[in-house]
């Protein structure tokens, strides 16, 4: 891995600086992170938050896979009380909490990590229910393999503007490409935290299929200042 050397170091760095500095109280810390946060992850908040705001202005809901403990989940959903909030955008969460589970040999080394990336979706409650934010994310707890088929069935006229795809593997990436291609407005985006990543192939190979039969529909789009995620591509054409 790229950055494998320089990311322990700072991890053990990171791990020094925790212990002589001691427990402090929750919101003392958060109020204040940008001077805790990494320059890695801040780069990842910069880059998403800049992919979502160009999606503003593009009609349809916003979606993400794949949602672990909520970070993301909740940094879109604040940006779009920020910049539009009196629009009809639902916010939608798809997450088993059960982390990597469905595997394909498509996923090679990824799959020594199952359980992996499990989440707290009770802490992810209590959080969106601090911000009041109940009525603008939807939650959809189970494998995505069966509530996007689903949700695909029962909300025929749902389409989306922006999805973020974070499940790592591959027969979940292919499913949201291949059910959400014809639901995503143009101008829309799917963008993707693990593609071209030798930990997780299966994302990679499940976005090159999928662009080996719609390419032409899309712009893809490399981005800049950040490590993850990793690609996104833009539909162009219906």
């Amino acid at each position: 891995m790229k950055f494998k050397t320089a990311d322990q170091t700072y991890f053990e760095a990171r791990k020094a600086f925790s212990a002589k500095q001691g427990p402090r109280e929750l919101w003392l810390a958060i109020d204040h992170w940008p001077l805790y946060c990494g320059i890695a992850n801040l780069g990842r908040f910069l880059a998403v938050s800049d992919l979502f705001r160009s999606t503003l202005d593009v009609p349809g809901d916003v979606a993400e896979f794949g949602s672990w403990r909520g970070a993301n989940l909740l940094l879109i959903a604040k940006l779009l009380r920020i910049f539009d909030p009196h629009c009809s955008k639902q916010v939608h969460c798809f997450d088993s909490f059960q982390g990597l589970t469905e595997f394909s040999s498509e996923d090679g080394p990824a799959q020594q990590r199952t359980g992996e990336y499990s989440g707290v979706p009770e802490e992810l409650l209590d959080v969106i229910e601090l911000y009041e934010m109940q009525g603008e994310i939807e939650i959809h707890h189970g494998l995505v393999e069966e509530t996007l088929p689903e949700f695909v069935d029962m909300r025929k006229e749902a389409t989306f503007s922006f999805v973020y795809c974070d499940t790592d593997l591959y027969s979940s990436t292919q499913l949201i490409l291949n059910k959400l291609h014809p639901r995503l407005s143009l101008g829309g985006l799917f963008v993707f935290d693990e593609w071209n990543d030798e930990a997780y192939p299966g994302e990679g190979v499940a976005v090159n299929e999928f662009l080996a039969d719609h390419g032409n529909e899309y712009d893809i789009q490399h981005i800049r200042h950040t490590r993850q995620p990793t690609m996104a591509i833009r539909k162009t054409h219906a």
